[in-house]
């Protein structure tokens, strides 16, 4: 899909800003105490002075959540080209309002279209350690119209940025030894879709073929270019960097952060080592501190702490090229977040009170050993600073050792940290060996049960998770006592909403279908209290995707919110009706798709009573050669059949059999490169497309065809000791219902309840059995609790589905955090609430809808009440 440059649309792409924030949720979490929102909304909002100035005459303004952008458009200024090559501006935090006010002046003067950051913040965010490593650093960016120009630019602008520096743009070519950058790529947003179905942003090659315009951590011109003479000079530098001597063999990337990486290596004697290292400027903590000056803390702690049995030892500091790093002792062993994943029995199903018993032993030495640990590094002055489950170390014999000392400091002489991982790090203990203490008793309930971020949402939480360790684990009497008194916090955040939260009261098990009915009205009433109709970019608060996809989604916008209210009897106001159907017509790129595009848009707008408009959206989807159900053909087929009604005059027999056709020879010909599996990204989802295809022309050769599609994801299955089965994703075995088991089981019991298959069969019965295990981390419907709460409540007849469905209901409780009026639940990573379908609580309603046995219809999977096939 491509589109011209209007007089309403910026330059460049704020999509940058989701790439270089993909996953970083912690990153949306500073400008809400609740809910995720733009990264710009919190902390430091003072403005450069330039974001203020007046727009100059014969300019174009417009300001978005991370830039603005300026593009002169008098009758002498050429229109700009689709692509081209770019300059980026980099800066220190002291210089970046000097550096603005600088380039933008020559811009304006000699006419240049660019964009800058306008605030602090997002500067600082910009270069943080957690930001995007290829495209961290920018301040500005200039779109010079031709290559005579970008030669004209540099040579102005690098005589005038004369004794300025910043950190280094990893993606681009540094010109000369200042703060300037270029890099080629799309000036203008088009996409193309990738062979695995993932969109991406594109620059088109001399075909005319649009391909993807990558932003890697490392420069590179795409094959066809011949790269002007005014940066000969710069590539010939690049060259000769690439070949400086490296003093270590590299064998593998442990980490990797803005800030610099992690690897495992081996010295000149084939001894392995680590090694640890700092790009300067970059990776920027909260305080601005960056990644050198971390380092340099770090070499100081190791050096003061050396011959502690619980520290590495420091082999070696140096410097190649401008990064710097330690070379440390190797530790062979695994994280504790990983031996709790690996070990902890409550996420097996039907864990015995032996391996409970056995589990929480180990964890109490585990602890015990911590403390120690602890002790010693404050005898020598010293706070760890970062203690969570990552930076501990099991050895192979049982011993822990501690990683990572960046924000290691001197209680009293060194400032505090200014930056921690949540849940282990209490407001009342920013710092000193208070902050250690309280990261270890988080510790402590966090290898049994790690939901301690549930902690920093709503600190009532506490008693109920200690609670809910003492149920399942045999504990020490004083377990309770001593981790409750570590964890108390003095002060108590401010509440949730206008008013203190009240209890978070559950129904019980003899309630049955009314208990859950009353707890599902609650959700509803904390739904639609969330609504911000004012805003434009989004109505309902949920995962940070909402703030950039448009915010009218099925799984993570108002679409999916309005369905979820709808589909289980709740009022849905007009007002959200109406910014669903004006977000969606005014997108400004028609993203096709069920959960990521428009057609989930158009099937919420047809059941809420507008059959017109949903047609109207379908018809201005862009194509799409993606096959999954999440963005691509089996999801549109999906909405689709739900908007067939030759009836009405909403005839689409010809779409759908056109889609049938391609999903068909997807699977004789499948799409090169890793296998996706699941429900949403997997053939399971052209299962779902064909079985709702059955379903209306009764054709019998489309069950043959999802089946199928069924066996391509269930050969992915991997079936354990108690016989769990799980869909395998990379290295990780997966129950849920978007990636993982629960969401091929129940497709596969939809054919189940039209044709038996003995595999398929016995592939349901292993999937029912892995939902049985007691312990699920997030509460969601696509990765969590409530997709499996769904998954059981469609196959409750089957033997332990129904008390393993009541044990889910009951210990959902765990995620539920009062708000306003009603009940809401956490978000991916659980650092702020959630109210979307995929993530959040609209999800969790839709469960609670179906374990009542009202079976909403969730978009891609209809439930049905017919009993199983038998075997013949």
């Amino acid at each position: 899909m491509d589109r011209p440059v209007t007089g309403r649309e910026p330059i460049g792409s704020d999509r940058e800003g989701v790439e270089r924030m993909r996953g970083n949720h912690h990153v949306y979490a500073g400008a809400d105490p609740l809910f995720y929102d733009h990264p710009a909304g919190g902390g430091d909002q003072r403005r450069f002075a330039a974001a203020d100035r007046e727009t100059p005459e014969g300019f174009r303004r417009h300001e978005t959540a991370s830039w603005v952008h300026l593009v002169p458009e008098g009758p002498d200024d050429p229109a700009l080209p689709g692509q081209g090559y770019k300059i980026h501006v980099s800066s220190t935090t002291e210089d970046a309002e000097r550096v603005v006010d600088l380039v933008t002046e020559y811009c304006v003067r000699e006419r240049v279209a660019h964009k800058f950051l306008p605030t602090h913040r997002i500067h600082l965010l910009n270069n943080g350690k957690y930001a995007r490593r290829g495209s961290s650093g920018k301040l500005l960016t200039l779109y010079p119209a031709d290559e005579a120009r970008l030669a004209t630019v540099l040579t102005d602008l690098d005589r005038r940025l004369s004794g300025f520096t910043g950190p280094y743009i990893l993606g681009d070519l540094r010109y000369n030894d200042g703060p300037l950058y270029v890099r080629y790529g799309g000036f203008r947003e088009r996409w193309c879709t990738e062979p695995d179905g993932t969109r991406i942003l594109a620059i088109e090659a001399p075909d005319g073929s649009l391909v993807p315009d990558r932003r890697e951590p490392y420069f590179q011109l795409p094959a066809w270019l011949t790269p002007p003479d005014v940066l000969s000079e710069a590539l010939r530098a690049h060259d000769r960097q690439s070949m400086d001597p490296f003093p270590y063999q590299v064998e593998a990337a442990l980490h990797f952060s803005n800030g610099g990486g992690i690897y495992r290596a081996r010295d000149a004697e084939g001894g392995e080592v680590v090694l640890r290292e700092a790009r300067p400027l970059a990776g920027l903590d909260g305080s601005g501190t960056d990644a050198v000056t971390r380092l340099e803390q770090e070499e100081r702690a190791l050096r003061a702490l050396d011959g502690l049995p619980w520290v590495p030892r420091l082999l070696n500091r140096f410097t190649v090229w401008e990064h710097h790093y330690l070379a440390e002792e190797y530790v062979e062993g695994e994280t504790l977040r990983q031996f709790m994943a690996r070990n902890n029995p409550v996420v097996r199903p039907d864990p015995t009170p032996e391996a409970l018993a056995q589990y929480a032993a180990r964890v109490e030495d585990i602890t015990d050993q911590l403390s120690r640990a602890l002790d010693a590094v404050h005898e020598r002055g010293w706070a760890f600073g970062d203690l969570h489950p990552t930076n501990v170390l099991l050895r192979p014999d049982g011993r822990i050792c501690l990683i990572d000392f960046e924000t290691a400091h001197r209680p009293g002489i060194d400032t505090p940290p200014s930056m921690g991982c949540p849940g282990f790090v209490a407001p009342h203990a920013p710092g000193g060996f208070a902050r250690d203490r309280y990261a270890l008793h988080s510790i402590r309930l966090a290898l049994l049960l790690p939901l301690t971020m549930l902690i920093d949402l709503d600190p009532g939480k506490l008693d109920e998770l200690l609670a809910a360790a003492a149920e399942f684990f045999p504990l020490p009497p004083s377990w309770q006592q001593e981790v409750r008194a570590g964890l108390h916090r003095p002060t108590t955040p401010a509440a949730a909403g206008p008013s203190a939260p009240s209890p978070v009261t559950w129904p019980r098990e003899e309630d049955g279908a009314a208990g859950l009915s009353a707890l599902g009205a609650r959700l509803a009433r904390a739904l639609t209290a969330s609504a911000t109709p004012e805003r434009t970019d989004r109505l309902f608060p949920g995962d940070p995707a909402a703030l950039h996809d448009g915010g009218y989604t099925l799984a993570h916008g108002a679409a999916g919110v309005l369905h979820a209210l709808h589909t289980t009897g709740h009022p849905v106001r007009e007002e959200h009706v109406e910014w669903l159907w004006r977000a969606a017509r005014d997108a400004a790129d028609p993203r096709p798709g069920l959960y990521a595009g428009l057609h989930g848009a158009a099937l919420a707008l047809d059941r809420l009573g507008r059959p017109e408009q949903a047609l109207e959206l379908v018809q201005r989807a862009a194509p799409t050669d993606d096959v999954s159900l999440h963005g691509g053909l089996a999801g549109i087929g999906i909405a689709l059949h739900h908007l067939h009604r030759p009836a009405d005059g909403a005839d689409l027999t010809d779409r759908l059999d056109d889609i049938t056709a391609r999903l068909t020879d997807r699977l004789d010909r499948p799409a090169p490169g890793p296998h996706r599996t699941g429900l949403m990204h997997g053939p399971t989802g052209t299962a779902a497309f064909l079985l709702h295809r059955y379903e209306a022309v009764r054709d019998p050769a489309l069950l043959d065809l999802a089946l199928r599609a069924l066996r391509a994801d269930a050969e992915h299955c991997v079936r354990s000791e108690e016989g769990a089965v799980n869909l395998r994703e990379g290295t990780r075995m997966l129950p849920y219902l978007a990636n993982g088991s629960a969401g091929l089981a129940l497709v596969a019991g939809h054919y189940l309840r039209r044709r038996h298959d003995d595999a398929l069969h016995d592939l349901l019965d292993g999937t029912l059995t892995a939902a049985r295990a007691p312990f699920v981390l997030y509460n969601d419907l696509f990765t969590g609790r409530a997709g499996l709460i769904t998954l059981l409540a469609a196959h409750r007849d089957r033997p332990g589905a129904s008390e393993a469905l009541q044990r889910h209901l009951r210990l959902l409780s765990w995620h539920a955090i009062a708000y306003q009026d009603g009940l809401a639940f956490p978000g991916a990573q659980h650092y702020r609430l959630s109210m979307d379908l995929a993530t959040g609580t609209a999800g969790v309603l839709h469960a609670l809808h179906a374990a009542a046995g009202d079976r909403p219809p969730l978009p891609g999977l209809p439930l049905h009440s017919e009993p199983l096939i038998p075997a013949a």
